[in-house]
């Protein structure tokens, strides 16, 4: 059997169905957000570095349905595919592992679900992949050259998200423990490559530099912040996460895999398995040690497996290998089930959010974060339309307010209410001073009091019940706003 030919079918099979997928959802919370970045491009932004506005802006050249903005995301996730299957084909000298290596990629929910949406995570994820095969392709052949291809791909994930940087560490401490590459930190390469990957990174900091160093100054707090609350909660808040994005039973087999490599390894003197042991481990125990001082979200940790998918069927075949049959079977079956089970979970996750086949609670219900945005803007126009030219929208959620100036017609702009700093790339506003505003917020967070000091007439304008199936997904509420008198929005 052709396994090489099988996965390229299957890599092709699974893009085509991705770009048709991601065409049939509304955008999620974020998206727009980052939609909105891709026509202000900048050198860099408040929350992330830019890449993710230079990949919206390249794939919206033709159209800015949501198909093609999410082109973007959907081509990272066939890269990193095609490089997975490369990495462990070579590592393991067995296509059969590289294809199946492949396969349990696409079961992780989590990122199967990310190669549907147009986040930061989309090019973080790529260039970390093509960061972690020139490492690997370094230890390997020991050629110089792949250093810099090293530097270049890691000046490129660092300009995609911040925790990029995270790989630099990790690899020093691989290259410190190596006895074989340890030889690197006395040469040059090394250093060339940090420099080259801070070239190119560093237009980032020069964006912060001008700007009293902003966005590192809020991604700092974000991460790294003591919260005095639950410290068990956040603990398990943060693996709670990471199990079913991982396939449930899938990832104790890839964490199991992950640490056995490692031990193989050592005993064999095999370095690239040490690798893709010792790459994971430092980035989980960072961020485990981490939520113990604060709060960590759960897609912050997703690079941190990638090492520990290529390794998983190599690992389960070696091991097989040295079992009684009755082991061997006993580890094939749990593994197989595990595989069956994340693929179902995978299937009805993709049907409930297009379309639910099962009432969830309001709070759980999947589909809530792609559906009613549309329903939301169309309100909004008909509202807008009574207010006079140059009327624009408020919000009090930057996700809501983006998703409005995409849905809207002629994407009209909308504002926040709490937009200092995030929205700074929209320029001068005077030109809102005296236009009246429609200002739309979901029933549970109104706060109308705040909008009444800076216009001369606030009144309520009516709502909507967003429901799918007869059940409320969200409700807005609309409040018609006569006057601006200017210092509500400050950006």
């Amino acid at each position: 059997m052709n396994h090489s030919l099988l996965f390229y079918l299957f890599l092709l099979a699974l893009t085509i169905f991705r770009v048709a997928y991601s065409g049939w959802l509304e955008l999620s919370l974020d998206e727009a957000y980052y939609w909105t970045w891709s026509n202000h491009l900048d050198l860099s932004y408040y929350d992330h570095p830019p890449m993710v506005a230079y990949l919206a802006a390249a794939t919206t050249i033709f159209s800015e349905s949501e198909r093609w903005l999410r082109l973007g995301a959907v081509l990272c996730g066939s890269v990193i595919t095609w490089i997975t299957y490369l990495m462990a084909a070579d590592i393991f000298n067995d296509k059969r592992a590289g294809f199946a290596s492949a396969i349990l990629l696409n079961l992780a929910p989590i990122f199967t679900i990310g190669t549907i949406a147009i986040t930061p995570d989309a090019p973080l994820c790529l260039f970390w992949m093509v960061t972690l095969y020139y490492g690997y392709k370094i230890i390997e052949t020991q050629k110089r050259a792949y250093w810099y291809a090293l530097g270049a791909s890691f000046g490129l994930a660092l300009l995609s998200k911040y925790n990029a940087a995270l790989f630099a560490p990790a690899f020093l401490a691989f290259l410190v423990f190596s006895r074989e590459n340890r030889h690197w930190l006395f040469r040059r390469e090394p250093y060339l490559a940090f420099a080259l990957s801070m070239i190119i990174f560093s237009p980032v900091i020069y964006w912060n530099y001008e700007r009293d160093w902003i966005s590192f100054g809020f991604q700092l707090s974000h991460g790294f912040t003591r919260d005095p609350g639950n410290i068990l909660a956040n603990v398990g808040e943060f693996w709670g996460v990471q199990i079913p994005s991982f396939g449930m039973l899938l990832f104790f087999f890839i964490i199991t895999a992950s640490v056995g490599i490692g031990r193989i390894g050592l005993r064999d003197r095999r370095e690239e398995f040490v690798y893709l042991s010792f790459m994971p481990a430092g980035l989980l125990l960072f961020f485990t040690f981490n939520s113990f001082r604060t709060r960590m979200e759960g897609n912050w940790s997703i690079v941190a497996y990638f090492a520990a998918i290529v390794a998983t069927p190599g690992y389960l075949s070696i091991i097989k290998n040295r079992m009684d049959d009755s082991r061997a079977r006993l580890t094939r079956n749990a593994y197989i089930f595990s595989l069956s089970l994340a693929a179902v979970m995978l299937v009805y996750a993709h049907i409930q959010i297009v379309e639910p086949v099962l009432p969830m609670p309001q709070k759980h219900e999947v589909s809530r974060r792609v559906f009613g945005w549309k329903k939301l803007a169309a309100e909004s126009d008909t509202r807008l339309s009574s207010l006079g030219d140059g009327a624009f929208i408020v919000a009090n959620r930057y996700q809501i307010s983006t998703l409005l100036t995409y849905y809207t017609k002629n994407h009209r702009q909308a504002y926040i209410t709490n937009g200092k700093n995030r929205f700074g790339y929209l320029g001068p506003i005077d030109h809102l001073e005296g236009k009246n505003a429609l200002y739309v917020t979901e029933s549970n967070r109104v706060n109308i009091g705040p909008m009444k000091l800076f216009f001369d007439k606030v009144e309520e304008a009516g709502s909507i019940r967003i429901e799918r199936h007869g059940l409320l997904i969200r409700e807005f509420v609309f409040f018609k706003c006569y006057n601006y008198h200017g210092g509500l929005i400050e950006i």
